[in-house]
């Protein structure tokens, strides 16, 4: 073989690399999407939180407001604060996770190219 020929098992843990690299960045973006979701929930909740109990609310439904009860909005945007809460602690392992995997594959992958270069 010449040295300037890549091994297929190296070829494949690049590809893999790339692979892990690719999800993590899927992550991060729904990561960061649901973050400033749950900001916006507590930002809603803390002002229907001032305001008072008779106050007129509106939601969003497709292109229309719809006038309803503040209790409802706020046991509907507690709920969705509750499950964004917990889309966001399995994001954070997956993120977890997916940072393991590519130091190790890193740390791998530079160990078999030193190997290749002596």
């Amino acid at each position: 073989m010449s040295t300037g020929q890549v091994p297929p098992s190296i070829q494949q843990q690049v590809a893999r690399l790339q692979q892990l690299q690719q999800t993590l960045s899927v992550i991060l973006a729904e990561k960061q999407r649901l973050q400033s979701e749950l900001e916006e929930i507590n930002q809603a909740l803390e002002e229907l939180g001032k305001s008072p109990e008779d106050i007129a609310v509106y939601k969003a439904v497709g292109p229309i407001l719809v006038q309803t009860t503040r209790e409802k909005v706020v046991s509907e945007l507690s709920e969705k604060r509750d499950l964004n809460d917990t889309r966001l602690k399995v994001i954070e392992k997956q993120e977890g996770r997916t940072r393991s995997q590519l130091e190790a594959l890193q740390k791998e992958l530079q160990s078999l190219l030193g190997q290749r270069g002596e």
